[in-house]
């Protein structure tokens, strides 16, 4: 949110890191850096997914904070007297709730089926259990050749499921937290009691 607010050669300094970090495709710089520290266990991988993670996140963040760095709310408290930290984190950063939130479902999605692709290619330590690694050892036993297709189906479903869970808790926290659709919910409701 800061790299929204600020101007100048400093936010263009961090806009080119970020825009470096984007153009990288983020799948084959896991694969390789997984796989040049191979068996470096689950920190190796937590820290690929945040190498290869967090521009697309820092992007969308800073592309709201520039929308609201414009409004009338921002500019009386720029008027006011209030530094950059104090409208930053008291003006803007209560408007960007819901996206914040957002993001950091969405990233953290990302983050699992991230870490399970890797483990499931065999890029990190085969021997703890996560659904990655058990799709690596069916995958490796011949699973559905030998009619076990449960040992694949169990960790996908659960993939699944807990993708689609954050995503519900996404759209849950995003009704509370947005004034526009809880305007909505609020017309919707007088309109059905009327």
């Amino acid at each position: 949110m800061s790299w929204g607010y600020v101007r100048g050669w400093i936010a263009e300094v961090i806009g080119f890191i970020v825009n470096l970090f984007l153009v990288i495709p983020g799948l084959p710089l896991m694969i390789v850096i997984a796989a040049y520290l191979q068996n470096g266990g689950i920190a190796v991988i937590i820290a690929v997914i945040v190498v290869t993670g967090w521009a697309w996140g820092a992007r969308v963040l800073r592309s709201q904070t520039q929308s609201l760095r414009g409004r009338d709310f921002v500019t009386a408290a720029q008027f006011s007297g209030d530094g950059a930290t104090r409208i930053v984190f008291r003006e803007i950063l209560p408007n960007m709730t819901s996206l914040i939130v957002g993001s950091f479902f969405g990233a953290a999605t990302s983050a699992i089926l991230a870490e399970a692709g890797l483990e499931f290619l065999g890029l990190g330590d085969s021997s703890i259990v996560s659904w990655g690694t058990i799709l690596y050892w069916a995958q490796n036993s011949n699973a559905l050749l030998t009619g076990q297709w449960i040992l694949l189906f169990a960790p996908g479903l659960c993939i699944a499921l807990l993708a689609m869970s954050l995503t519900l808790i996404n759209f849950g926290v995003d009704a509370v937290s947005n004034p526009r659709l809880r305007d909505g919910a609020r017309r919707k409701r007088k309109e059905a009691t009327a």
